[in-house]
């Protein structure tokens, strides 16, 4: 827990009026929200609500999440990989104005979030379990002689990594930072 040194915290109240950040993960069978609130004074970021489901149209999940996002200060919604133009049409019909990747390269969108955690700006409210469970299991794949690459484990299985690689692009403290380079990196 944050008071120990760690990143997990107890919920707690969040301002209605802090800033919110939604990643979006789209899909068929998996689509994944990861919500974000921002302290200002602070300059700390918060994840504190997740979901994860399937069998619902994109109608269904842009409902859900206008509804989670009632009396709450959206700041943005953040979807997908720069190719998955048709499914930010498709939440854009549905009455959420979703952003592409201001990055679109998997590895620098991966350090931005290792940089968050590392510099104690973004934490983890601990009923986010379905986050905490990929954090603790995301991992590269290592080849016959031992050598871990560059691909990484399953990675179609981590819908909420993905949306919280494509939310922290586009926070507002991180902008000034970013450029769009190919940035090498190993987890």
């Amino acid at each position: 827990y944050r008071e120990d040194g760690g990143l997990l915290v107890y919920p707690f109240n969040l301002p209605p009026e802090w800033p919110r950040y939604v990643g979006i993960d789209p899909g068929a069978v998996n689509t994944a929200t990861l919500w974000l609130a921002h302290d200002p004074d602070a300059n700390v970021y918060y994840a504190y609500h997740e979901t994860l489901e399937g069998g619902k149209t994109t109608a269904q999940h842009a409902t859900e999440a206008k509804a989670q996002a009632h009396g709450v200060n959206v700041q943005s919604w953040h979807l997908g990989a720069k190719s998955e133009e048709q499914q930010r049409w498709d939440w854009r019909a549905a009455g959420i104005a979703a952003r592409e990747p201001m990055v679109i390269d998997v590895e620098a969108g991966i350090d931005r979030a290792i940089a968050l955690f590392k510099t104690r700006r973004l934490f983890v409210f601990n009923t986010c379990t379905r986050l905490r469970d990929e954090l603790g299991s995301y991992s590269r794949e290592v080849d016959d002689s031992g050598q871990t690459t560059d691909k990484i484990r399953d990675k179609e299985s981590y819908h909420l990594l993905d949306a919280l690689r494509y939310v922290v692009q586009g926070l507002p403290s991180e902008r000034g930072r970013m450029r769009v380079v190919t940035v090498e990196s190993s987890l």
